[in-house]
């Protein structure tokens, strides 16, 4: 009789068993599945960021190449700033060579365009970047430029701000 109760005794696991299996089990695959999905967010933040700041860069770039080409042609080095300039807030479209003030002080978000691979305000997709610039005078020599780019990651509203400053030459 013992030897029937032995075998019967050592048969399968016992539902506590299969319980700390299943347990042990889903830690070992959550851990990698959450170290993922954490970098591909930090990935898709990276990318944002970086677009961000090169639009802004783009906006700056655009600012100082007009007030090269003014003085190339000898005009007022802020020839063509000027509707934009101390406490207005506008666009800078450099693919259409455009300066627009933002009706309301709210500016409209950017486009991308995937056929050109261009940001612009006249065509293509909305993007999730809104870029706002600011220019103040400083002196009759000095501007001080603002761009502020904001985009939304999820329900997160970023924003990134590059600040410079021009000068007649």
């Amino acid at each position: 009789m013992k030897r029937n109760l032995r075998k019967t005794k050592n048969r399968g696991f016992t539902l506590i068993e299969a319980l700390v299996a299943i347990a042990i089990l889903t830690i070992s695959i959550a851990g990698p599945i959450t170290i993922a999905s954490r970098g591909l967010a930090s990935a898709v933040f990276a990318r944002d960021q970086i677009t961000a700041f090169y639009l802004a860069q783009e906006a700056v770039e655009f600012i100082r190449n007009k007030r090269d080409g003014n003085n190339l042609e000898d005009n007022p080095w802020t020839d063509g700033l000027t509707g934009c300039l101390d406490g207005k807030v506008c666009t800078i479209d450099s693919k259409n060579n455009e300066i627009n003030e933002c009706i309301g002080g709210t500016c409209p978000v950017l486009k991308y365009d995937d056929s050109t691979a261009f940001y612009s305000y006249d065509s293509g997709d909305d993007s999730n970047f809104t870029r706002e610039v600011r220019m103040t005078t400083i002196n009759v020599k000095e501007i001080a430029i603002t761009t502020t780019l904001s985009w939304s990651s999820g329900s997160i509203t970023k924003s990134f701000t590059v600040k410079e400053h021009i000068l007649d030459w």
